[in-house]
């Protein structure tokens, strides 16, 4: 995977994540809109704490990084990419 894709998905976890802590956020004001209408925008009025989005971004990206260690090891056995393996056995 492209250190561009890495950084792409890096920023879609935490925008993503970040969505529901945000009073300002379509999620949350629709969220909010249900049962506190008058509420809708404000500080306070979010479906996740902070706090608990920064745990779950943290979870995503450990799960990514996990991922990403898995991918590599089974492109990269020994330290040799798919394609050099290929290449040598030609």
């Amino acid at each position: 995977m492209k250190q561009s894709e890495i950084r792409k998905l890096i920023l879609d976890i935490t925008k993503g994540n970040l969505r529901y802590a945000d009073p300002q956020d379509d999620i949350c004001k629709e969220a909010t809109a249900r049962y506190n209408k008058d509420k809708v925008g404000q500080e306070g009025y979010t479906i996740q704490s902070a706090e608990e989005v920064l745990e779950d971004i943290i979870v995503d990206l450990k799960s990514l990084q996990r991922e990403l260690q898995i991918k590599q090891s089974i492109y990269r056995p020994n330290g040799f990419s798919v394609e050099e393996a290929i290449k040598d056995n030609q």
